[in-house]
């Protein structure tokens, strides 16, 4: 069986159809993914004036392959909240389909998933606990577990998302970028 860690961000097209990509892995194959939180614009870093183009023929034709629909947003999103609600998600067993939201709402209808009121709707729409998920959201609950996994994976060398690390042999195999459902299947089949 593959386990595979994934350190993305909810602003990173290229990370949006690589999850896509292991969400089917996840259905198909079994696959144990481990999410890892890395924010493209951490505050206080400036946000850029626009969000990273969701554009070029190789990454629409990746996400035509996972069936995501990606739209160029609204304004760059700080995503640290919705790291923070995607860990809370985790302990309640509804990451995945809270990660699959907060994707579809940034890519797919432009909302702003650094709000506390946004990541509560869609927490609410996946089955979480509306209440409980806004005060972990007001007080911080998740803030040093997320912001240790980003100290984790610089400290390891990560410096940009999707960075995928494969473990389904004897030696773990680094990816690094956008990846189809087919690469990835190939990658677990090397390992």
């Amino acid at each position: 069986m593959a386990h595979i860690i994934v350190f993305s961000d909810f602003a990173c097209p290229f990370s949006y159809v690589t999850e896509a990509a292991l969400w089917r892995g996840e259905r198909e194959s079994g696959w144990v993914i481990d999410y890892r939180a890395f924010q493209l614009f951490p505050h206080p870093a400036p946000l850029p004036a626009a969000p990273p183009a969701a554009e070029g023929d190789a990454l629409l034709q990746l996400a035509e392959a996972a069936g995501v629909r990606l739209d160029l947003p609204g304004p760059p999103a700080r995503t640290a909240k919705a790291h923070e609600a995607a860990r809370h998600a985790r302990e309640r067993g509804l990451e995945r389909p809270l990660r699959s939201a907060i994707f579809a709402a940034y890519w797919g209808e432009g909302r702003d998933i650094g709000r506390i009121d946004v990541l509560v709707e869609l927490g609410r729409d996946v089955g979480l606990d509306v209440t409980e998920l806004k005060v972990t959201l007001d007080i911080d609950q998740h803030t040093e577990p997320v912001l240790a996994e980003e100290a984790a994976a610089r400290e390891i060398g990560i410096a940009a998302v999707p960075t995928l690390i494969v473990r389904s042999g004897s030696e773990p195999q680094l990816l690094l970028g956008a990846h189809s459902y087919a690469q990835l299947r190939d990658a677990v089949g090397r390992g």
